[in-house]
């Protein structure tokens, strides 16, 4: 299998590799840390690997079948939302899912200031 044969899905602590030409899923692992702020998951990946974050863990996943190859709890630097690059391949998440993501961010914060103004 190569990367140009699935579509990568990752949601809700999963990575999910799904078939472009009949929908199928062709594996799921599950991927998680100890915090996780909301269900995203910045995946990036190359013509044999997938690259997870989730929760201040990177996880390596093998781009074929999905196998947890190692993971990497990165201690020191957190549990944001976090940007990955894999030179050659791109990076993610772009651009539009990141000034999306802010504006989720922004609208949450300005609701809680409402409602904390309200009381």
């Amino acid at each position: 299998m190569n990367a140009n044969d699935i579509v990568l899905l990752a949601l809700k602590h999963k990575v999910t590799a799904i078939s472009k030409s009949d929908g199928r899923h062709v594996w799921c692992t599950e991927i998680g840390g100890r915090f996780v702020s909301g269900d995203f998951i910045t995946l990036a990946c190359d013509d044999s690997h997938v690259f997870a974050y989730s929760g201040g863990h990177l996880h390596c996943l093998e781009l074929s079948n999905g196998r947890l190859l190692w993971t990497n709890e990165l201690p020191g630097y957190g549990f944001g939302l976090a940007s990955l690059c894999v030179p050659g391949y791109g990076w993610a998440p772009d651009n539009a899912a990141l000034k999306h993501l802010i504006a989720q961010r922004d609208a949450s914060a300005s609701s809680a200031a409402i409602a904390a103004t309200a009381i």
